[in-house]
């Protein structure tokens, strides 16, 4: 140890009381390595063995920037090392200490993590340059007491590096970085623990303004969690709260967490306001760490818990909420759901949190199964005002509802199939209103529309695709054909075709419907006649002379109109548009199965990036399987209205039960169909786009989080379960051809 003349020893009431809380060695090894810190200018980390406990004292000085203690604590676990015991304090001093030692001045207590130095408490303001303090700067003091927790011995070394090169990123100003880096080894040190908590940590959790004359003491009693000081620290950042000294302590599993408090000024807190959302923080913080080893995804479940609390934290006003995402049962879903999917957070959290925040901390809500009728019902409450009040409040549910049933899928609340259910009845509600709001607008504009006989003229929306199978998913849009009976006029004031009427409806029902992300809820009609140069709203003439077996309909759209249903408009007239499909899709013309080979053929050539798999779109994809379960049910469904089925596990289910599907073959195609469906919506969760089905590279970490959220373990399990199902799908043309070939 350095002589007391190259710094000398502290004094200010601060530091004294952190030395005295350490034993004598702890002490010593503290004013050692800030010493040689503050000479040298470099980061300076000891290790010595810790007899007490047969573990080790890590001695850290370091110049303190934002984010010092927090960083430093999770490489610690990265390195294997349980934090049993921690005292932390900063010290501000003179920049450049080339004076007479005697009028060195120091000051004690700075915060970690602070952005600026400052001046030692209690000096007056110089009246001239000559009386003005030093420039100071902070610096870092951390004294931990460590035990192994990782199978392997900790590698010393590597750990001083790594600490040395984190304090030369944040001496730089790269925090980010540096936290970015730290955030991706603590994630992966967390799986290598394959820690299982219980759902919900007693904690006891207080402050005290009266026992310190400069700091807020906050206290914290509970459990042991990993991660804890790494989380805490960032979110005392976003409320503006220095942290000027840390002490843990750790006994049988309990942690006594001690901080010492002051405001962005260095000013004492004692607003209750404060100090009450600084309690809620700490109570969230701790909890969602103890969730943080059962997220799928540990690193991005704390980047995006970071986020919201960075959102939730920054607005006093949102103390209640706060409050409220400690229930029970709140805290699971969100840790599971943050470490699981940008997709929701990217589309919900981030960008709706005022009206996605009830649906989360409703937790009742989330085991309510969506139905129709019940979501007609829940709506109606809402559907009040103007037409643009009442398309606001249809987007609205929508968007919450459909967050609802997405938290119901990742919660594990619901499967796959269920889920698509649920989604597919949300649509069903929203397309009906949608098209009461654009059937209102056209005829505010132009009257109702009228058959030559000046009865009302009927219409009805078909949903196609995944919507029309009642099996939608993540990212799903929503294909639909919009029929009217007949020609005529409104009968308006100023009256125009029932063309022009219904294709203003059409309109007016893509409008009011918002997209938030691509394919989302995505109003898709280029099934309809003539696709995109064709009118939005067809007569049923037209349709009719469309879809006939000598019409100019092609065959991919004969295999689109296989998972056609009635979604809205009279029942009627819609059961009048579904005869024309069926005489259409079951006539007895052939299918061309050379001609369906070679669209697959464009489809993985033009779809699929070179040399990538894609889950829906390569061959084996998800789409093999769709088209082999339509092309049996238009070469046999002719005779057997059973077969007609719009959902296609149910048309396989009925393939099989009439003998034309072997009932191995059936349930090898149902379960690989199943497998392909999990997958493309796990990378759609998972990766956050709707369109990108290209699996990963599976030596990726990108793959390893697929795989968690597949709840398949080892990765590489996964490997073998997509190249199996696949060749499964990918054989399905064989029997397509040979079962066209007899009907």
């Amino acid at each position: 140890m350095r002589d007391t003349k190259a710094p000398p020893h502290p004094t200010d009431a601060l530091w004294t009381e952190s030395l005295r809380d350490m034993d004598a060695e702890g002490g010593a090894l503290a004013r050692s390595v800030l010493e040689e810190h503050y000479e040298s200018g470099e980061a300076v980390i000891r290790v010595e063995p810790n007899g007490a406990d047969g573990g080790w004292r890590l001695g850290v000085g370091m110049s303190d920037r934002l984010g010092s203690l927090s960083l430093a604590c999770g490489l610690l676990t990265v390195a294997g090392l349980d934090i049993k015991r921690a005292d932390t304090i900063t010290v501000a001093k003179p920049r450049k200490p080339r004076v007479n030692p005697s009028s060195r001045g120091v000051t004690f207590g700075r915060r970690i993590g602070a952005r600026r130095p400052t001046r030692a408490r209690g000096t007056a303001a110089a009246s001239s340059a000559s009386n003005r303090p030093p420039p100071m700067d902070s610096h870092a003091v951390m004294l931990f007491d460590l035990r192994q927790y990782a199978e392997r011995a900790p590698d010393w070394d590597a750990l001083r590096a790594d600490l040395a090169e984190l304090a030369r990123q944040l001496a730089a100003g790269k925090v980010e970085d540096a936290r970015s880096i730290v955030i991706d080894r603590f994630a992966d040190a967390l799986r290598d623990l394959d820690q299982r908590y219980g759902a919900h940590l007693p904690m006891d959790i207080s402050t005290d303004a009266e026992s310190s004359p400069h700091y807020t003491l906050l206290a914290i009693r509970s459990a042991d969690t990993t991660g804890f000081l790494f989380a805490f620290a960032n979110a005392l950042a976003v409320l503006r709260v220095n942290i000027a000294r840390a002490r843990v302590r750790t006994e049988n599993g309990r942690v006594r967490n001690t901080f010492w408090l002051t405001g962005a000024s260095d000013e004492k807190i004692r607003s209750e306001s404060r100090l009450r959302q600084i309690r809620m923080a700490a109570a969230l913080i701790k909890q969602f760490s103890h969730l943080l080893p059962v997220a799928p995804d540990p690193e991005q479940a704390l980047r995006q818990f970071n986020a919201l609390m960075t959102r939730l934290l920054s607005d006093p006003n949102r103390v209640d909420e706060i409050h409220a995402l400690e229930t029970p049962g709140v805290l699971e879903t969100l840790a599971e759901m943050m470490g699981v999917s940008r997709f929701l957070w990217e589309d919900f959290l981030r960008m709706q949190l005022d009206n996605l925040l009830p649906t989360l901390l409703d937790t009742a809500s989330l085991e309510r199964r969506r139905t129709a009728d019940g979501l007609r019902a829940a709506l109606e409450s809402e559907w009040t005002g103007s037409t643009s009040k009442r398309a606001a409040a249809l987007n609205r549910f929508k968007d919450r509802e459909m967050f609802g049933v997405d938290l119901r899928y990742i919660t594990g609340r619901i499967d796959a199939r269920e889920f698509g259910a649920e989604q597919a009845s949300l649509a069903d509600v929203v397309t009906e209103k949608a098209f009461e709001i654009g059937l209102e607008t056209a005829r505010a504009r132009h009257g109702a529309p009228r058959r030559a006989d000046g009865s009302p003229c009927p219409w009805a929306v078909i949903g196609l695709g995944k919507f029309g199978g009642g099996d939608m998913g993540f990212g799903s849009d929503i294909e639909l054909i919009f029929v009217y009976e007949s020609d005529g006029t409104t009968d308006g004031e100023t009256p125009v075709p029932n063309s022009a009427y219904f294709e203003d409806a059409a309109r007016g029902f893509v409008q009011a419907i918002e997209t938030r992300q691509q394919s989302v809820f995505e109003i898709d009609m280029r099934l309809r006649p003539y696709g995109s140069k064709g009118p939005m709203a067809s007569s049923l003439a037209a349709f009719a002379d469309y879809f006939r077996a000598d019409g100019d309909a092609r065959q991919f759209e004969r295999m689109a109109l296989v998972r056609a249903r009635p979604i809205a408009g009279d029942p009627d007239f819609a059961e009048r548009v579904m005869s024309v499909q069926r005489a259409f899709v079951y006539s007895d013309a052939p299918l061309d199965m050379d001609n369906l080979r070679h669209l697959r053929e464009r489809q993985t050539r033009e779809l699929v990036d070179r040399g990538a798999i894609n889950a829906k779109l390569s061959a084996g994809g998800l789409v093999d399987v769709e088209y082999f379960v339509q092309t049996l049910q238009i070469a046999h469904g002719r005779g057997n209205p059973a077969l007609r089925q719009a959902n296609t596990l149910d048309a396989l289910d009925a393939l099989r039960a009439a003998g034309h599907l072997d009932a191995d073959f059936a349930r090898a195609a149902h379960d690989s169909y199943i497998f392909l469906r999990r997958l493309t919506e796990a990378l759609r969760v998972v990766r956050g786009s709707a369109k990108d089905l290209h699996i990963p590279p599976a030596d990726s970490r990108e793959f390893e989080y697929l795989a968690h959220r597949l709840d398949i373990s080892p990765s590489s399990k996964l490997s073998e379960m997509i190249t199996h199902h696949m060749e499964i799908s990918r054989g399905v043309w064989d029997a397509a051809a040979a079962s066209s070939a007899s009907a």
